[in-house]
Parts: C-alpha cells; sequence; structure tokens
C-alpha cells in the first residue's frame, strides 16, 4: 500500500487534475487570484469567504441564521439541494471535511490507497454520535450503499457511479452487497473504484457520505429515515434538537463529537424565512445574525454600519448559476423542438432582470459561472461566455420557424411556467418572464405555482412540466460539477437533455489530465447545451453579497463544497 497521510496529499490534491466521475471538492492554490473584498472578508476560487477572526470572549455562544427553504428531509442519503446540504453537513461528519476551503481530515484520520489507486483505505477515528454511541465503518459502508438503494432515490447516485458495484445496484442489475464498500475492522473502511481517481478524496465530503446506522434504517425505516429530529443520528459538530416544520430547526453542540473541544457555539437557531423582505426586516431588528445573498440595496442601506464596524460585509462571486430549464421531452410537443428553446431563451433581458427586478447578481451568458477554476486558472478567464452573439438573433422569427417544424404553423400556443413556490420573489420573476415571453413571442404564458421547494423538484424530477426556473451550485471546484449533470440520463438533468456529442466532450473529461484540452471540451460541450441545441437557458450567475454582526466570527460562506455557512470553528465574541 502506498500511504497518503494528510500532510503529504494535501499539496497533491491542491494542484492535481480532476479525473473520473467527476465530483470533487477542490480547495485551489492562492495562484488563482484571492482578493480582499471588505470588512476583511476574502473571496477565494471556488467563492468561499471567510469572516474575520477574532479571540473569543466569555459571551453566550448562540448565533441564528435563517432558512431559505422548507427541509422535507434530513436523510443524508437524500440530502440534495443547498438547504439540506447545508443542515446535514453540521449535524453529520464526512470522512473528509472542507474548512476554509481546504481538505481536512473529518470522520477519517488517516487514508491510503493501493499502487493502482484503485483501492482506497480509511483509518477512522475515536467519534461518537450525540447519544454516546460509537461511529463504525459499517456506519459509512451503510451511507454509500444508501446512495445507490432505488428505494432511497438518491439524485446525485450517477456522481458516485465511480465506486464499484454502485451502477448495478442502482439500475438494478446488482445487490447492496455487490458495492465495492467494506468495514474491515469497526474503524477501517475500504472502498473499491472501477477507476483510479486522483480526487476521489473530494467525493468523501458528500452529505451523502455521512454515517447512518444500518439498525435506523432497516426494513420500512430505510425509506423515512430522517424525518424526525428525534431519529437522527449525528455525528457532527451539532445535533438536530428540535424540528418544528414550517419553522425552524435548533441545533445543539453535540458534546460526544471528536473535535467538540473545538467547538464553542452552543446552539444554532435555524428559522424558516423564505421571503427575501422578511430576512431584512430580522436582520434589521437583530433577529438574524448572518444573513446570506442580499441585495446590492439592502446592502447599501447598512454602509453606514459596515463602514462603523457594526455590520462585516463579505461578497464575491460565487459558482452557482440560475436557468430556465426546458423540459426537452416536453408531452405536449413545444420544448421538444430546439428553435422554440431558442425563441424563449432569446427573448429574456437579462441585464433588465438582474437590474430591475432582481436587484443582485449578475446576467449569464454561459453555464459556468465565475470563481470556478479549471486546474490552476479561472475558468471564465480563459473561455468567453458563449452566448452573446447568438442572443443577437430574432427570436419571433425562429419561434416561427420552430413552430412550422412541429405542425403547428401560425397557431398561438399556451405554455405553463411552472413557478417553484408562493414567495412574492419568486412570484415577481416568474412575471418577467411572463411578460417577457408574452411581449415578445406573442404566445399565452400561464403560470402553475408549486405549494413548496420540495413539490416543485419531485414534480420536475419526474417530468411534469414545461418550463420553469431551476438552478445549481458547485459542489467542487471544477466545471465537472456543472457539466455532468445534464448528460443523458443523469438524475441530475431535469431538462431531460440528451446530445451524443455533448455526452462524448463530458465523459472524455472526466478522465483527461490536460487542463487545457479538459477546458477546450468543456467549452465545447457548454456551447451545445447553451447555443446549439439550447437545453436549457441560463439567467444569472451568483454574486453574492452577505451580511452578519460584527460580534460574530470564525465562520465561512462557502461557494464549491461545505455547508453554505460553515459554523465549526464560528463563535460570538
Amino acid at each position: 500500500m502506498k500511504k497518503r497521510w494528510l500532510a503529504l496529499c494535501l499539496a497533491t490534491l491542491m494542484a492535481a487534475s480532476l479525473t473520473a466521475c467527476g465530483s470533487s471538492k477542490t480547495s485551489t492554490p492562492d495562484t488563482t487570484g484571492a482578493q480582499t473584498t471588505a470588512a476583511g472578508s476574502e473571496t477565494k476560487a471556488g467563492g468561499e469567504t471567510k469572516a474575520e477572526e477574532a479571540p473569543a470572549g466569555a459571551v453566550e455562544q448562540v448565533v441564528t441564521i435563517p432558512m431559505f427553504s422548507d427541509p422535507d428531509t434530513l436523510d443524508p442519503g437524500r440530502s440534495d439541494d443547498e438547504q439540506k446540504n447545508a443542515i446535514v453537513l453540521e449535524i453529520q461528519e464526512t470522512l473528509i471535511r472542507l474548512m476554509d476551503g481546504k481538505v481536512t481530515p473529518g470522520g477519517a484520520e488517516s487514508w491510503e490507497t493501493s499502487d493502482d489507486g484503485l483501492v482506497w483505505t480509511f483509518k477512522l477515528r475515536d467519534n461518537q454520535y450525540s447519544d454516546g454511541t460509537a461511529v463504525t465503518a459499517q456506519d459509512y459502508v451503510n451511507s454509500i450503499r444508501r446512495i445507490f438503494d432505488p428505494e432511497v432515490n438518491c439524485h446525485n447516485a450517477g456522481i458516485f457511479y465511480c465506486i464499484k458495484g454502485g451502477e448495478d445496484f442502482n439500475t438494478g442489475k446488482g445487490s447492496k452487497e455487490d458495492v465495492a464498500a467494506k468495514a474491515v475492522d469497526d474503524k477501517t473502511l475500504e472502498i473499491t473504484l472501477t477507476e483510479p481517481l486522483p480526487y476521489f478524496l473530494q467525493l468523501m465530503t458528500f452529505a451523502n457520505v455521512t454515517p447512518v446506522p444500518e439498525s435506523k434504517t432497516q426494513g420500512e425505516k430505510n425509506s423515512s429515515y430522517g424525518a424526525t429530529a428525534e431519529e437522527l443520528s449525528s455525528s457532527g459538530p451539532f445535533y438536530a434538537s428540535e424540528w418544528v416544520r414550517g419553522s425552524r430547526i435548533v441545533l445543539k453542540k453535540n458534546p460526544n463529537y471528536w473535535d467538540a473541544a473545538n467547538v464553542k457555539l452552543e446552539t444554532v437557531n435555524m428559522v424558516l424565512a423564505q421571503d427575501e423582505n422578511t430576512r431584512e426586516q430580522m436582520f434589521n431588528q437583530g433577529q438574524l445574525d448572518i444573513l446570506r445573498k442580499v441585495r446590492s440595496e439592502y446592502a447599501d442601506t447598512l454602509k453606514a454600519k459596515i463602514d462603523g464596524g457594526e455590520v462585516q460585509l463579505l461578497e464575491g462571486p460565487q459558482p452557482r448559476y440560475s436557468y430556465i430549464c426546458f423540459n426537452n421531452e416536453d408531452p405536449n410537443g413545444i420544448f421538444t423542438n430546439e428553435k422554440i428553446r431558442m425563441a424563449f431563451s432569446i427573448a429574456l433581458d437579462r441585464e433588465s432582470l438582474v437590474k430591475n427586478v432582481m436587484k443582485k447578481d449578475q446576467a449569464a451568458y454561459g453555464m459556468i459561472p465565475y470563481g470556478l477554476s479549471i486546474g490552476e486558472e479561472l475558468f471564465r478567464d480563459i473561455y468567453p461566455e458563449p452566448m452573446k452573439d447568438f442572443l443577437a438573433q430574432d427570436p419571433k422569427a425562429l419561434l416561427e420557424e420552430g413552430l412550422k417544424e412541429i405542425g403547428k404553423e401560425g397557431e398561438q400556443i399556451t405554455v405553463t411556467f411552472l413557478q417553484k413556490n408562493s414567495d412574492n420573489d419568486t412570484k415577481v420573476q416568474a412575471e418577467y418572464y411572463q411578460n417577457q415571453w408574452q411581449t415578445k413571442l406573442g404566445v399565452i404564458v400561464k403560470i402553475d405555482t408549486a405549494s413548496d421547494n420540495s413539490s416543485f423538484n419531485n414534480q420536475v424530477s419526474k417530468g411534469l412540466y414545461q418550463v420553469c426556473q431551476t438552478g445549481w451550485g458547485a459542489d467542487y471546484n471544477d466545471p465537472m460539477t456543472f457539466m455532468q449533470c445534464y448528460m443523458t440520463g443523469d438524475g441530475n438533468n431535469p431538462a431531460f437533455f440528451s446530445d451524443a456529442k455533448y455526452d462524448e466532450l463530458v465523459e472524455a473529461c472526466k478522465t483527461e489530465s490536460d487542463m487545457k484540452v479538459r477546458g477546450e471540451k468543456f467549452a465545447e460541450a457548454e456551447k451545445i447545451i447553451t447555443v446549439e441545441h439550447c437545453g436549457l437557458a441560463p439567467i444569472t450567475f451568483t454574486y453574492d453579497k452577505n451580511v452578519a454582526k460584527s460580534s460574530v466570527k470564525g465562520f465561512y460562506i462557502n461557494g464549491a463544497g461545505g455547508p453554505a455557512i460553515e459554523l465549526k470553528s464560528a463563535y460570538v465574541e
């Protein structure tokens, strides 16, 4: 066996190229251009920003942050969006934890890989769940198996197909025993891959790979696990002591956590506040300690407090984007036509959207956001956004050509836009799209509103929609985190986009070590999906402004990987 202890592997990880199954959370070197933005915050490639540090004082260690959506489960196997990840990654311990954007030991204190790079062995540290039960290697085996369990229906299963036997179990061709993750003993976990993955460690930072005792997921419990706080086994810095659906989740410090001595917060209150105006009012009234994704105009209202040191401002590009998602398998036969999709994409004035409607973020003319790296360089510094020339075409003419191709020449069509919830901000954006399409294309747009985000995600994943708005954020600092989603049949492909050339290019990037070659292939694939076939329509890139009380220190605003707000190292002074 060839040992790769942390001190030796970090430098390699920072410089190595991403290969294989495309799910690494890359910690990039400073050569990618870290910059100080404001109030002592720093933005790095990958989008992570860090609050200014100061020694802790003897004050009550409690912080309150908002939840942007109401999670339907805290089952790690079903953790598939930013909000659920933000909670799961605080109450559970991954094998590898991202701290300050860097790979650090988590549930595993060391690891080694075989000479051929196929077998990874993790030595677990002595860690305990909040109830005092020991965390074992078999608990991690159980969580890995559940990623591929069709009954669990983990949307990230395809990302982990590089684990031997995983794809067969997930597609009904094998059993859970075929998944090549095994407990050598209580403190030794062994995972076998289908091919060598220099960035395999990054996969081990996912919320899906956090320990779950088999006793909690046997039989009928496999489907319901994670529905209540009481049934959760929490292995991380905190545990969920209270969960009132539609209202709040309260996290408490886990006294049995392996690194409890360095966890200073005693309580984290997570309150549901889906409306942006409500969140701003709560921050103004001192009811929130940290507020992410604020509008520029709101940040401007806090300028005096920021300048006076009462409020911290942390800002910078985050590797996330939003897009109009067309159902490429539209049962009504409208958005199956690429010229019609092009017309709907071109008709949207993105600059007006971000300036006059959203009042934050920046217009997107590509799929890969700013702040994301390709090797040691920023992707967008090398490859321009591909859509700008494309948007100069006449959308009405394209629509007419597309209608002729589907046998609806001269007809006024009606389409339905699925709005993801009833929040005012979501409603305003949906009405903007409706107005743009009706005015510029002469179509009728009806708005159908999902009851909540969970219902929206369920409806979209089943293809029960025509057109909607959704988005994607980086799980790791490489274009693959965005590109793999839209390969044919991927579980994270809500557009049901399928193109053989796109698949070929992205697949090649999984094993290509030359960053220049990878970048060129990614750029070509990006043009295929956004321009040539217009499988989806990018709308905005995220540029976050985040504010926090000056008394809260040591937290991180994460971009590519980790919880949205990392609180393990946070404290109040």
